[in-house]
């Protein structure tokens, strides 16, 4: 590892199935697996960002949202809770996680993500039902993106670390 590296822990959580490791694996390689991801819940996933801090890099990893750590809570830079937007369920379920991480950390920095903005068509929700998450658990970023196709993906993350940067954060 590099001299003077800032280093940020950011977990992923939500309900199996709504694209945490794909929505990791766009953004740190830039690939979207087409058979479904490789559950990365046991791995630390690392990507440099350029986010205006010199060597800035993130460690991702998924977090079970069945037993979320407390030490895990607390030593995150910032928690991205992943709905999937054609399943209404999975976004009441990450403002449950959200108010479980809160209670742990209320310094946490969360994010709210719907993910598959690809499959509007069939979306049970959308930006403003986000929103309302969002600002019933205090987020520092809401929106929809599509590991699939990208979309929203690496901006999102900059904008993240820019927020955070800029002290949006509850520290």
């Amino acid at each position: 590892m590099e001299k003077n590296v800032t280093l940020w822990k950011v977990g992923i959580l939500g309900e199996r199935g709504v694209g945490k490791t794909s929505l990791i694996n766009r953004f740190v390689f830039g690939s979207f697996p087409q058979n479904g991801g490789d559950d990365l819940s046991l791995q630390l996933v690392r990507k440099k960002i350029d986010c205006n801090i010199a060597n800035l890099e993130v460690l991702f990893q998924e977090m079970d949202p069945g037993n979320l750590s407390p030490k895990k809570v607390e030593n995150s830079k910032a928690l991205i809770l992943v709905s999937d937007v054609t399943r209404m369920e999975s976004l009441d379920t990450i403002e449950k996680i959200g108010k479980r991480a809160l209670d742990i950390n209320p310094k946490v920095n969360i994010v709210i993500v719907g993910n598959k903005s690809d499959l509007k068509y069939m979306a049970e929700f959308w930006v403003e039902e986000i929103k309302c998450v969002s600002d019933n658990l205090n987020a520092i970023l809401y929106g929809v993106v599509s590991a699939k196709t990208g979309e929203n993906v690496e901006e999102g993350f900059k904008i993240m670390c820019k927020k955070i940067m800029k002290g949006t954060n509850k520290v």
